[in-house]
């Protein structure tokens, strides 16, 4: 009869463990990205530009997280883990409207209190949509869309903005591609209507 001790035991456990597992992957390991919108400057306007205060800027809570977004079915949002932005979707929206509207020759002029300034706006947006919209025909669409709250002078309004761009393919790449055509499109019909 063969007497098994403790050490016994503990090594061919420790055979069965290293036997079945291995530090080779399987699969390649997935690269996490980072991206940010690319919107080209506002362009160069010969009037003078509209004195606006930017209030506040916020997102959605679907888009608010760092993830790119997808919209997979209706009320279906996903968020990608390795594909994100550089900046959280409110500092960089802001950033971008901050940057646009510090130049003394865009259509829109930054400024500090619109109440300080005659026929300055005060804006408040909301941005509603910043995702790639999966649910259609492929390889998808990416979805811009802000709501503008517009007060000062001598009117308020409530303006309602979208763009849905063609993605050229189904990849992160694309997508953001795509949300930087629709942001700037947007970008240029929201200077356009201020200025009205």
């Amino acid at each position: 009869m063969v007497k098994v001790t403790g050490w016994w035991v503990l090594l061919v456990l420790l055979a069965a463990l290293v036997g079945g597992c291995t530090l080779v992957p399987t699969q390649p390991s997935v690269d996490r990205a980072w991206f940010l919108l690319e919107v080209p400057p506002a362009p160069v306007t010969q009037t003078a530009p509209v004195p606006v205060e930017l209030s506040s800027v916020r997102v959605a809570p679907a888009m608010a997280g760092k993830g790119l977004v997808y919209r997979l079915g209706p009320y279906r949002y996903e968020s990608d883990f390795y594909n994100e932005w550089f900046l959280n979707p409110r500092e960089h929206v802001e950033q971008l409207l901050r940057e646009r509207w510090a130049r003394e020759d865009g259509p829109v002029r930054l400024v500090a209190d619109a109440r300080a300034e005659r026929d300055a706006r005060q804006v408040d947006v909301l941005v509603t949509a910043l995702h790639g919209d999966l649910d259609g025909v492929a390889p998808g669409l990416a979805v811009v869309g802000m709501r503008v709250f517009v007060q000062g002078g001598d009117r308020t309004g409530l303006w309602e903005l979208e763009r849905r761009i063609p993605m050229a393919a189904r990849s992160p790449e694309a997508l953001v591609s795509a949300l930087s055509l629709g942001m700037n499109e947007l970008l240029l019909e929201l200077e356009q209507r201020l200025g009205v």
